[in-house]
């Protein structure tokens, strides 16, 4: 995913971005690190993304074992 991507999901701008890593938003848009930040947060959207889906399914797999005759 790409932080253009992620902007449009979420419906974050610089502004927002800027507050997560405690910038101002010039700060953050004239900062050095600036695609760094960006990588780092897709990177962790991702994670959650996946974790999120691990914890739906293992909820899911307890459920269906907990509403089996016989378990």
């Amino acid at each position: 995913m790409t932080i253009k991507q992620l902007k449009k999901e979420l419906g974050l701008k610089d502004k927002d971005i800027a507050e997560f890593f405690g910038l101002s938003r010039l700060g953050y848009a004239n900062s050095s690190a600036k695609s760094r930040y960006e990588s780092a947060l897709c990177q962790f959207y991702a994670f959650l993304q996946k974790a999120s889906g691990e914890e739906n399914k293992n909820t899911s797999d307890t459920l269906s074992d907990e509403t089996t005759p016989g378990h």
